[in-house]
């Protein structure tokens, strides 16, 4: 089974096109991997009270599921990055 496939049934009731908002919790260093593949979004960053880990928010005006499964998957090779 796809592990995409619980996210993609969730997306089957949404109206398209809507914003979307992809949520990581990442290090300091891989906010400069995660940039590129929002520069058409809304981006805001918070450093963790320690300062060990950076929220990542990202809204995007998503045109399909597709598209933000895709995304998602875009995103697999950078290691340490939690989607929320």
């Amino acid at each position: 089974m796809d592990k995409y496939e619980g996210l993609k049934q969730k997306l089957s009731n949404q109206k398209f096109p809507c914003k979307y908002m992809f949520k990581f919790i990442t290090s300091e260093e891989k906010i400069g991997e995660l940039k590129p593949h929002f520069q058409d979004a809304e981006i805001k960053t918070k450093a963790s009270s320690k300062g060990t880990y950076v929220s990542f928010t990202a809204v995007v005006l998503a045109v399909n599921a597709d598209e933000i499964i895709s995304r998602y998957k875009s995103l697999s090779h950078i290691d340490g990055l939690i989607s929320l």
